[in-house]
């Protein structure tokens, strides 16, 4: 018998609860699943998948590939580090994540609106085929290596309203060839950095993330992060409440203002690899100098970092859907036996 996905026994709930016109399609690329498409560009290929559709992409272990987001959709996924070394364990009864297997996800201006929810493993690229750039894109508890521009996008192309947060993200966000507008990157954690350098970027907004790679920005408000110590380089750039690791020459220019603090170790701040996650790593540790550190905004004083308690980074980037979490079916059952036991745990994720 093969092992059920964490999407399938709540589906009817989801479906019952989206609006009357939208539909709900189920991707899954195992042999021997029936499911409406085995691929994700087949699906975005189709003419029955229309603007606001949903589509559920099923744990496997066979990437799905890259695609082109050509229509306003939701694309929602497992989650990521979900299994092998430094991953949280016991969150899906179906350890293979969504993966797109180090593809693009290329965007164009007929996908403004859409949101990507706990996919793994691609680039993020804005395609230009209509001519135009892409707007209002939601990225949240996804897993992947940048956002940057792919062939056909004509310099300082504008790119307004993103939502990039709760994110594990690899590499870099954005390059001097993007302008950026009305971006809101928050409670990510960044193996890279942020490469905002376009001068005609306007009224973006970094706070609340782990960064351990460069920061670049123009024209911007940059708060309650904690950095590593290397290349900070910002221009017009209002920054309050962040904690340094080291003290790279930029940053320093701000300590002493805006409760901006360096020289400060990784040891001290965070709970570290050992017996922890790949992501849970960036926790932060008892006695933590990040603990309360943010900028206080309508009486409450978060904490620094991804994981602040009022809306923190969720581990393995669980998509916010029940799921099933635990699944036990007997390996077989005796012939002309009528019922058989599963016992089935589910969660809610918000």
């Amino acid at each position: 018998m093969k092992k059920m996905s964490g999407f399938i026994l709540i589906l009817s709930v989801i479906i019952l609860s989206l609006p009357a016109q939208a539909k709900v399609w189920r991707i899954n690329n195992n042999a021997g699943v029936n499911a409406d498409f085995n691929s994700i560009s087949t699906a975005m290929g189709s003419s029955s998948v229309l603007n606001d559709d949903t589509l559920y992409i099923e744990g496997s272990a066979t990437s799905y590939g890259g695609f082109g987001l050509y229509k306003r959709v939701v694309v929602i996924g497992t989650g990521y580090f979900l299994s092998g070394t430094n991953s949280n364990s016991g969150l899906q009864a179906n350890s293979y994540s969504s993966s797109l297997g180090g593809g693009y996800v290329v965007f164009d201006s007929t996908g403004s609106g859409s949101k990507l929810i706990g996919i793994d493993n691609f680039f993020m690229a804005v395609g230009a085929s209509q001519g135009s750039a892409t707007d209002n894109i939601t990225i949240t508890r996804c897993n992947f290596s940048g956002v940057g521009t792919y062939y056909g996008v004509s310099a300082n192309t504008k790119m307004v309203g993103w939502k990039i947060n709760k994110c594990h993200i690899t590499g870099y966000v954005g390059n001097s060839s993007m302008v950026m507008q009305d971006w809101e990157v928050r409670n990510n954690i960044f193996t890279g950095g942020v490469d905002m350098s376009n001068s005609s970027n306007s009224n973006n907004l970094i706070r609340n993330n782990v960064f351990r790679g460069g920061v670049t920005l123009y024209n911007a408000y940059f708060a309650n992060n904690i950095i590593n110590n290397t290349t900070f380089s910002v221009v017009n750039v209002t920054v309050k409440n962040n904690l340094c690791v080291g003290a790279p020459t930029g940053f320093s220019s701000f300590v002493g203002t805006y409760n901006n603090v360096n020289n400060q170790t990784d040891a001290a701040l965070f709970q570290g690899l050992t017996s922890n996650s790949t992501d849970g790593q960036w926790r932060l540790k008892a006695g933590s100098p990040a603990i309360g550190a943010g900028l206080t905004v309508g009486g409450i004083t978060p904490d620094c970092g991804a994981f602040n308690a009022q809306d923190g980074y969720i581990l393995s980037g669980i998509p916010n859907i029940p799921t099933i979490y635990s699944l036990t079916v007997p390996g077989s059952i005796p012939s002309g036996t009528a019922t058989m036991n599963i016992t089935v745990s589910t969660k809610n994720n918000n």
